[in-house]
């Protein structure tokens, strides 16, 4: 009925014919076979490719004025507290549950940002501290006991009764713990050359990191500086060196709270990881010894460990995840369109967050998502198509060897 509908039906139906006793050849029909099997190869490959994206990838517009410094995000992932660089100075900005993201206005000079899920903290300029509830949209000033002239806050982290800072006058960075509204003495490192750049709260005291700015020849650049602080009752902080070493300096500490895995004693209390390294802290103050040099790291920028314990890193060659124990990471293919140049990262709620250079893009990253249905149902694709390639390779060599005689 269809082909009568056409003006020029002998044109249609010709090479129809020609085909199908092409096809019906028993002479042709290997070749057909072989022909089929090349054909659904490429759309298999195709397939495979892209199977092998990343689910669970979203990214969204964030009309931040600049870079993100530093972001804390709220328990339920929906608000944050963030350092944003902007015009060379820094700026407080908060995120609504909406998405929307605004300035805070603190009548101050921030410089830094810590604290945890449930309460953010500020530092600035002079000395300045403030608090905030997770969510709100007010921060209140607090007025802290300083042994002395107030000086600048470098870096903070702790909670609301007690804490630990970095703080700097002229070119003397001293660390101190906060109690209530009292400050302790600071606590300078014996070598001069080590310059202290971030402190974060772990079980049992604190881990600092910083850079040395010696250049040892037989050794190279030692930017590899990893301390620990431990409270003094009677005055300024103690610090001990955990860690000295050749290469990139390191930039990021993950407080572990909880264990990982179940232990009796020395247990992993945090991670630090740098530009071409990822280390374990035990709380016998043991350093490298669940973790390496990790493959694949070299130029890393950002790294973050999601609520399975997986580790999250963005380095020059890509994105990797790996499970720590690993021997090596995982390149982790990303949907197309998605930005490159990924820094900042964050857990927001149950997910593993992460901001372009420029801070204009939110990449958002469900790690429960390769564990999904879709992802299931990926994997069963892929053992279908393997099953089909060898049902064709099957059937189209047993037809070979049947028109040459061999079967």
């Amino acid at each position: 009925m269809f082909f009568n509908s056409l003006g020029h039906r002998g044109t249609v139906t010709n090479p129809l014919e020609r085909l199908f006793s092409f096809v019906d050849s028993p002479s042709e029909r290997p070749w057909v076979a072989m022909g089929a099997l090349g054909i659904f190869i490429l759309i298999g490959a195709s397939w495979v490719n892209q199977a092998q994206v990343l689910p669970g990838v979203s990214t969204s517009d964030t009309d931040l004025p600049g870079p993100v410094v530093d972001i804390i995000w709220s328990e339920d992932g929906l608000h944050a507290f963030a350092l944003i660089e902007n015009d060379g100075a820094m700026d407080l900005m908060i995120r609504s549950n909406t998405g929307t993201w605004s300035s805070l206005e603190c009548n101050c000079n921030a410089t830094a940002i810590g604290g945890s899920n449930d309460l953010w903290l500020a530092g600035g300029e002079g000395g300045w501290f403030g608090v905030m509830i997770a969510g709100d949209t007010n921060i209140a000033p607090r007025s802290l006991n300083w042994p002395g002239a107030a000086p600048d806050i470098v870096s903070l982290d702790g909670h609301l009764t007690s804490g630990w800072l970095i703080a700097e006058i002229a070119t003397t960075r001293t660390v101190h713990s906060w109690t209530g509204l009292d400050v302790s003495e600071g606590a300078t490192y014996a070598i001069e050359d080590i310059i202290l750049d971030e402190i974060e709260s772990v079980t049992g005291g604190a881990l600092i990191i910083g850079h040395d700015q010696t250049n040892n020849p037989a050794q190279g650049l030692s930017s590899e500086v990893l301390l620990e602080a431990g409270r003094n009752s009677s005055g300024p902080p103690i610090l001990t060196m955990l860690h000295r070493g050749a290469g990139a300096p390191l930039h990021t500490i993950i407080p572990i709270d909880s264990p990982l895995t179940d232990c009796i004693q020395n247990c992993l209390i945090a991670i630090v990881g740098g530009g071409d390294s990822i280390y374990g802290v035990t709380s016998d103050s043991t350093v490298g010894k669940n973790m390496y040099r990790v493959s694949g790291s070299i130029g890393m920028e950002t790294l973050e460990m999601d609520r399975q314990g997986a580790l999250w890193f963005h380095s020059e060659n890509g994105l990797y995840n790996m499970q720590i124990g690993d021997q090596n990471p995982t390149l982790v293919k990303l949907p197309d369109g998605t930005p490159s140049d990924l820094r900042s990262a964050s857990m927001a709620g149950e997910n593993v967050v992460l901001f372009s250079e420029d801070g204009q893009s939110r990449v958002t990253i469900d790690p429960t998502a390769q564990h999904s249905l879709l992802r299931s149902l990926s994997l069963l694709g892929d053992l279908i198509l393997v099953l089909t390639f060898v049902a064709f390779f099957g059937f189209g060599g047993h037809a070979l060897l049947r028109k040459h005689g061999v079967v």
